[in-house]
């Protein structure tokens, strides 16, 4: 082999011992699952391709407050996504993340948002359109327990 041959090696042995493997856990709320088995494949493609670093993203998932509560208790989270700011600001208050942390990224630290659906019944008897039509008498509203669904939380809090 010649000296260029030897040199090109060593390069490749080089950058293959500076490449690191990087685990993140990424602690969220039930219904985001799929999205980030999605996101993370795609973040870790990225990230190898920008930096050769492999990154691994694993997953928590489970209602709201309770991965809030597992945060505060002590489990390692490098990511948090919940639910609601309510629960990212009782992890903010027990001193595991920055107090500001809604100001550290653009739109509050919000990295999405929520869609709203009205179901009704079949041919829309009651011709509900929109919020006001909530308010009609003779209309009632269904909603999940908000101790219990993060979601429900913004049904009284929104």
């Amino acid at each position: 082999m010649n000296k260029w041959g030897v040199g090109f090696t060593l390069l490749l042995a080089s950058t293959s011992v500076l490449a690191k493997d990087i685990q993140l856990l990424n602690v969220s709320y039930d219904p985001t699952r799929e999205l980030y088995e999605q996101y993370n494949k795609a973040f870790a493609a990225h990230w190898k391709q920008e930096t050769g670093d492999n990154v691994v993203v694993r997953q928590s998932h489970g209602g709201s407050g309770k991965q809030a509560t597992s945060v505060i208790n002590g489990i390692e989270a490098d990511v948090v996504t919940l639910a609601l700011a309510y629960d990212v600001d009782a992890i903010a208050e027990r001193g595991r993340i920055d107090k500001n942390w809604i100001k550290r990224l653009p739109d509050n630290s919000a990295p999405y948002t929520s869609t709203i659906v009205f179901l009704v019944r079949k041919g829309n008897p009651k011709q509900i359109k929109d919020w006001n039509d909530l308010v009609k008498p003779g209309v009632s509203v269904i909603t999940p327990n908000p101790k219990s669904s993060g979601g429900a939380r913004w049904n009284y809090l929104g």
